[in-house]
């Protein structure tokens, strides 16, 4: 065989391997993949009534009840939740606010205290009231932040996903080193999320159990974040949950977090 045959011979190798194996569909990339995660329809407001179960590596089982709202404010969101069981958490409350150019404004209200104490940048990677999500995880992370590459098409249980990897621009930026998300396909939801540290571990991962499409907009009813390293999971039921019913700017006030009235 001459060197002209052994380079056609390479070339239609190679194109055939990259045919025949399986490949992302080259209309999709992972920018473009993570701004459609972003910005998928889930209304302009939102109010929710959850369940909330605690287990820890003992096994030992705590419940809580609490309330959730959120609500559009041009591109930006705000959202609220309140604790309403048990005694010892009632009325607790947290407050998001999205921000353009800033990191999201974050409040807690605690009732004992009697008052919102703000949380700071380096308090984002403390764990929200004893769950398995940390403030940073409460926040919806801008796209901007994040190097995004589409890794590969994958089933996870019945649903056929793309997998996303998004490592940090800034790595200060996050308690985490990367994070890689099932996303569905057509209705762009994630329904896994791994969660790595900056030594490339896995600690963490969140997955939804079941969705259901309410008022039109699909929807996670059951979702469980699991800690490896606390050997903690914590489980969320959405009882009741209803989409673009007007819900007053009050609502997401700091007043209002302290005094629901």
């Amino acid at each position: 065989m001459n060197r002209l045959s052994v380079k056609l011979f390479l070339s239609t190798f190679i194109a055939c391997c990259w045919f025949f194996c399986p490949q992302p569909s080259l209309s999709m990339d992972g920018l473009t993949l993570a701004r459609k995660d972003y910005n998928r329809d889930d209304g302009r407001d939102s109010y929710a009534e959850i369940r909330m179960l605690l287990i820890d590596k003992h096994g030992k089982k705590r419940m809580r009840s609490m309330i959730t709202a959120t609500k559009d404010f041009g591109s930006l969101s705000k959202n609220l939740i309140r604790f309403t069981l048990p005694a010892d958490i009632k009325n607790t409350g947290f407050l998001s606010w999205e921000n353009e150019d800033r990191e999201d404004d974050q409040f807690l209200y605690l009732p004992a205290l009697r008052r919102v104490r703000r949380i700071v940048s380096k308090q984002k990677s403390n764990r929200f009231v004893n769950t398995d999500y940390t403030y940073e995880d409460m926040q919806k992370r801008k796209v901007e932040k994040d190097h995004h590459r589409l890794l590969r098409n994958e089933s996870f249980k019945e649903y056929d996903c793309w997998v996303l990897e998004s490592i940090p621009k800034k790595p200060e930026d996050s308690q985490y080193g990367k994070r890689i998300s099932w996303i569905i396909k057509d209705i762009f939801i994630p329904i896994k999320i791994e969660y790595y540290n900056k030594k490339n571990s896995l600690i963490k991962v969140f997955s939804g159990l079941s969705i259901k499409k309410i008022d039109g907009i699909h929807t996670v009813m059951e979702l469980e974040m699991h800690d490896f390293k606390r050997k903690h999971r914590t489980l969320m039921k959405i009882d009741a949950i209803r989409y673009n019913r007007g819900i007053p700017d009050k609502v997401f006030t700091r007043r209002y977090l302290k005094n629901p009235r």
